[in-house]
């Protein structure tokens, strides 16, 4: 008995370290290279506006840049597609909704008119994003 308290007290010593140096090779991570967008409010950002953002803000070729958001836009669509829930980083979440069959109305006449069960693509904003549209409120 004392010899297997002896063992379980050393592998947990072993391993406290090894979280606390995981812990410090987090803290020295350079940080973030801020991204620069010349983006007017209302407008609509190109594909090809968006690539060459990437492109600059990763020191890429836009065809590098291409092949990557090409890559990761394929990968979330098939997990979507498999009916998972994709969250993107602080943007937010993408999946499909759902919805049951029900009775609703004709708005021109008042009958009764049975809508089918639909799947709805549906993205949720993350807290993070939502705070920063909201602007600290």
């Amino acid at each position: 008995m004392a010899r297997k308290a002896a063992k379980k007290t050393t592998k947990t010593a072993k391993k406290a370290p090894a979280r606390k140096s995981a812990a410090k090779a987090k803290k020295a991570a350079p940080a973030a290279k801020a991204v620069r967008v010349t983006a007017t409010a209302g407008k609509t950002v190109t594909a090809s506006a968006l690539l060459q953002s990437v492109a600059d803000h990763l020191g890429l070729k836009k065809s590098e840049a291409k092949a990557f958001v090409d890559g990761y836009t394929d990968v979330v669509k098939a997990y979507v597609l498999k009916g998972a829930k994709v969250k993107i980083g602080d943007i937010g979440m993408v999946m499909i909704r759902h919805r049951k069959a029900r009775m609703g109305r004709n708005p021109q006449t008042g009958e009764p008119v049975k809508i089918k069960a639909s799947k709805k693509l549906a993205f949720r904003q993350s807290a993070v994003m939502k705070a920063a549209v909201m602007g600290g409120r």
